[in-house]
């Protein structure tokens, strides 16, 4: 599988590179980035770490990616201090419009990621400016789920490997952990009240918590993890079912925006968008978190037009 890394210098783009070479995932892996020097020096520190895998790294330009199996995008304007990461979308609503013509030029056929922020609205900016099928695009959505699990950990006093936890619809404040659908071992489990509204306070902390240290990086090896574990579903034709942003045409009752819902991942990209049975303050959380998006992407409308 050939894999290309758009905003490959950046603290999610880089590991997410090095991870899925590591993990022998890819035979190529082309790494792009406005911060050519530093792109290259990660093309060579890769080169020398995977030599006895075999795995061919090398820092490029669009016209590399040509032939492409996978893409992940993970360029963006600068971030900063943030408090939400909507903050984000009128910097890089212009950014994913050319990455995604630039695809759309050199590797149409690829299955695309994009890890940039907000990543619900970015997913639908480059779904509609390089005209692919929904199917062919997501936007990574799985730390949310990750963090749900750990969360869940904690309280059950159990092993995260052994609980399955899902978070729908934004990847930002406004998301929804669907308590309805947690097992343990396979067991449906229970949460009192307290135990909601403490994973419900804890959500906005997280982001709170990286800004605070002022460190200018993000989530990055968790994204590494997560991205990998999609790559792996993509290239074995797994059909694993993740968590994703995709573009919804009357799913879940919704249209015109992208979210993050379970689908169904394999060699062709999505090969089926899941409708759970959901409970009734879910199903109302999901309504609230689907007119952020809505709107969302009414903006990113107006921006493309």
């Amino acid at each position: 599988m050939k894999v290309t890394v758009i905003g490959a210098a950046g603290s999610v783009g880089g590991p997410a590179a090095f991870y899925i070479g590591a993990s022998g995932l890819a035979e190529e892996i082309v790494l792009l980035d406005v911060r050519e020097n530093v792109a290259q020096q990660h093309a060579m520190d890769m080169s020398t770490a995977f030599s006895a895998l075999e795995v061919r790294v090398k820092a490029g330009s669009y016209e590399d990616m040509a032939g492409s199996d996978l893409i992940i995008n993970a360029a963006g304007a600068p971030q900063g201090l943030i408090k939400d990461r909507m903050e984000m979308l009128p910097k890089n609503i212009p950014i994913i419009r050319d990455i995604a013509r630039q695809v759309r030029h050199y590797a149409p056929n690829a299955f695309v990621i994009t890890a940039t922020n907000p990543v619900d609205p970015m997913n639908y900016a480059l779904w509609k400016s390089g005209g692919f099928d929904r199917r062919q695009t997501v936007g990574y959505s799985l730390n949310d789920s990750l963090r749900f699990r750990e969360m869940v950990a904690q309280l059950k006093g159990a092993r995260v490997r052994d609980i399955e936890a899902t978070v729908i619809g934004e990847h930002g404040s406004t998301q929804v952990p669907l308590f309805s659908c947690v097992k343990i071992k396979g067991q449906p489990v229970e949460f009192t009240p307290q135990e909601k509204d403490w994973v419900k306070a804890e959500i906005p902390n997280i982001l709170r918590r990286y800004e605070e240290l002022q460190a200018g990086r993000t989530a990055g090896w968790t994204c590494a993890m997560g991205l990998a574990a999609l790559a792996r579903a993509i290239r074995d034709d797994t059909g694993e079912v993740f968590p994703c942003s995709v573009v919804l045409q009357g799913e879940w009752g919704l249209s015109g925006l992208s979210m993050s819902v379970p689908v169904r991942l394999g060699r062709n990209g999505v090969k089926e968008l899941l409708e759970w049975k959901i409970a009734p303050d879910e199903q109302a959380a999901l309504e609230r978190t689907a007119a952020v998006l809505w709107s969302a992407a009414r903006r990113v409308d107006e921006e493309l037009q």
